[in-house]
């Protein structure tokens, strides 16, 4: 029996696959160890195309605002001097916005830590005065306040612990600091050549795209480049506004309300926010502890101000700065928070968002067109109000 030349291609694909996965499945140590390997020798390069990709951002808007009218110069020499000019502009403004941070903002953290981890034990102990106190004034069972407060014990010989150990910790930590140092270092020069040869390098992957791949095939990838790119640059634009104002607000209205760690917890509210959704709830919850330990009033009255400002958020920042960048449900940008928190870590939680707005436009595009080819036409009136459809 003879087969034909799309059969025996469509065999080999198969057995190769199995062949992949027979060994994975096998070997799946000695293979991950390899992708761990790979991972990190290309690590400073996968880590400078995303300061690339973030610093193109501002490039850009410097090259529209502040050096469109080098094109229209009669002298080569100016014209090129538009992408190097508006690379300086932005490397000096990051220089500018790090070193604000840490004038002003790394003092201010570094003291409110001290601060905490010094009076912490105090909180502590004071608390179990309280509670000390409390049950005395009570009828709660002598011996299950007793294990109550054996746990107690234990909680706090644990913290006062951890707090102590600290030091030690930094000191272990500082070879992993420098490491990152030095990758970082690679790999922010790494993004200054590509964003001075952005185009050259996008022409480069072009050519090689269209030399190897089918035509139809090599404009889908570049049509799913360019939504990556508008999502991304949109999601980055919107979360870093609205954490930016969500951080101040908090600031403000905690020193109207006299609470306490005022800056540090504003610093931890507004970054956590840069997680859609979730994130001023996530930057709630160790905020919460740190007041009550100190005053549990003002705890109880942080949580209401922090879902105020959430209301505030939802119904008035949310929609006008990110706006539909993201353009995803409620539902999706949650299950996207949690598998990529699950799968990545914080990091996960940040750029899981875009990745499934670019997944759910990509296969919402094909749906469509396979749905347009069967000449099927669904939309939510009709799933309502037919009493065919039932979910």
């Amino acid at each position: 029996m003879f087969f034909n030349d799309k059969k025996l291609k469509g065999a080999l694909i198969v057995v190769t696959y199995a062949i992949i996965l027979h060994f994975v499945f096998m070997k799946y140590s000695t293979v991950f160890g390899g992708l761990g390997y790979i991972t990190s020798l290309v690590k400073p390069l996968i880590l400078g195309i995303a300061i690339a990709f973030v610093l193109n951002i501002p490039m850009k808007f410097f090259e529209r605002k502040l050096f469109r009218n080098l094109e229209n110069s009669k002298k080569s020499w100016v014209r090129s001097a538009k992408r190097p000019l508006a690379i300086t502009v932005t490397i000096i403004v990051l220089v500018g916005a790090i070193s604000a941070i840490i004038l002003f903002v790394v003092p201010q953290l570094t003291s409110s830590v001290v601060k905490l981890t010094e009076s912490i034990p105090t909180y502590l102990k004071s608390f179990e005065v309280n509670m000390n106190n409390y049950a005395d004034s009570t009828v709660l069972l002598s011996k299950v306040w007793d294990q109550v407060m054996n746990t107690w014990q234990e909680i706090l010989k644990t913290v006062t612990h951890l707090f102590g150990g600290i030091a030690s910790y930094l000191v272990g930590l500082t070879v992993d600091v420098t490491t990152a140092i030095i990758d970082f270092c690679l790999a922010f020069v790494l993004a200054i050549y590509m964003l001075s040869s952005k185009e050259k390098l996008i022409c480069q992957i072009k050519k090689v795209m269209y030399a190897y791949i089918r035509g139809d095939i090599a404009d889908k990838i570049l049509e799913i480049g360019q939504t990556t790119n508008r999502v991304f640059s949109g999601f980055i634009i919107g979360q870093c506004t609205e954490a930016l104002i969500i951080g101040t607000l908090c600031f403000l209205g905690m020193l109207v309300l006299r609470m306490p760690y005022a800056f540090l917890i504003s610093v931890l509210v507004g970054t956590t926010s840069l997680i859609p959704i979730l994130g001023a709830f996530i930057g709630t919850i160790p905020s919460f502890f740190l007041i009550f330990i100190i005053n549990p009033i003002k705890a109880f009255w942080f949580i209401v101000f922090i879902f105020c400002l959430q209301r505030v958020e939802g119904d008035l920042i949310y929609p006008r700065v990110v706006g539909g960048s993201v353009g995803l449900s409620s539902l999706w940008v949650m299950l996207a928070i949690m598998i990529g928190g699950s799968a990545f870590g914080f990091i996960g939680m940040l750029v899981g968002v875009p990745t499934a707005a670019v997944i759910y436009c990509v296969f919402g595009s094909v749906t469509n067109k396979r749905l347009s080819k069967k000449g099927i036409k669904i939309d939510e009136e009709e799933i309502e109000d037919s009493g065919k459809i039932h979910v």
